[in-house]
């Protein structure tokens, strides 16, 4: 984190024990359909985060080919974030979630975990699903 920021039980921080490990990387994981799925339906099913739960996301490290892939992807996101908050990034989070699903082995239920993460997870949602009923 810069110098001056603070982490709390509600604001946690993630501590990187192995140096090499990509920030970039561990920035897509944590954000991807799979890690969000983990969290809400095994480590924690409850509504509230406190410290501890992001360690016991099963975490594997990636190959050098799917470390890069996601890197790549995850500094466009940001970059078009940074450019325009309103940015359309779906295509580089399903290549993300793609290079997540192959980093742990996930073959048949990608569907059953994009379709989770498409309702309760948190996701950008085309404009025709954005309805709001009153």
């Amino acid at each position: 984190m810069p110098p001056g920021w603070i982490f709390g039980h509600k604001g946690s921080a993630v501590f990187v024990e192995d140096a090499d490990t990509s920030e970039a990387f561990l920035l897509g994981y944590l954000n991807s359909a799979l890690a969000t799925y983990f969290m809400k339906r095994i480590v924690n099913t409850t509504a509230t985060a406190d410290i501890g739960y992001v360690e016991k996301l099963p975490y594997r490290r990636p190959s050098a080919e799917i470390e890069t892939h996601v890197v790549e992807r995850v500094e466009r996101v940001v970059a078009a974030l940074k450019a325009d908050a309103a940015a359309d990034v779906r295509q580089q989070r399903e290549e993300i979630n793609d290079a997540i699903f192959d980093l742990f082995d996930i073959r048949s239920a990608r569907d059953v975990v994009r379709r989770y993460y498409r309702d309760v997870g948190r996701v950008e949602r085309p404009e025709e699903d954005q309805s709001v009923s009153e």
